[in-house]
């Protein structure tokens, strides 16, 4: 039971939240467009994957690539990077076709963002999962916000 009179103090879901979430979908897709870009300049093959994990399998020659882009600020932890063994799992059972590929688990993010004991895990899984900071080439890139204008210095 609250204290306060519900019609005094009804709060309704802020209409700028819901243009917030657009609006992060929209950095998210772009740093995902970009992501797919840089590794099809490399000559991958690269699609979308429909899953939890994997954004992005990407394949060149005999070798596939799981990744997963991060572009939030939020740390990957031990129990994700579990997570995302496990996922690999089930695409190795679901796709038999690349049962003779060199197959491994890749994170892509715009920052560094793995706890310690995640980063931990991933150095005594060496080869199974790796890791690369790519930044976001996105103007609303949120550590761009906290850089200073240069035409200002």
């Amino acid at each position: 039971m609250s204290i306060f009179p519900k019609k005094l103090f009804n709060f309704k879901k802020n209409s700028s939240d819901k243009s917030q979430k657009t609006i992060n979908k929209n950095e998210k897709s772009d740093y995902e467009e970009h992501i797919k870009n840089h590794y099809t300049t490399q000559g991958y093959t690269v699609w979308h994957h429909k899953n939890r994990d994997i954004t992005f399998v990407a394949k060149r020659k005999r070798q596939i690539l799981l990744i997963h882009c991060c572009d939030s600020q939020s740390d990957i932890s031990v129990e994700g990077l579990k997570s995302f063994q496990a996922q690999r799992d089930q695409f190795k059972k679901e796709n038999p076709i690349f049962e003779n590929y060199e197959l491994s688990l890749h994170y892509i993010m715009s920052g560094f963002f793995i706890t310690e004991e995640a980063y931990k895990y991933m150095e005594s899984h060496k080869g199974g999962i790796t890791y690369e900071v790519i930044k976001n080439r996105s103007n609303n890139n949120w550590l761009n916000s906290l850089l200073l204008d240069k035409k200002s210095s």
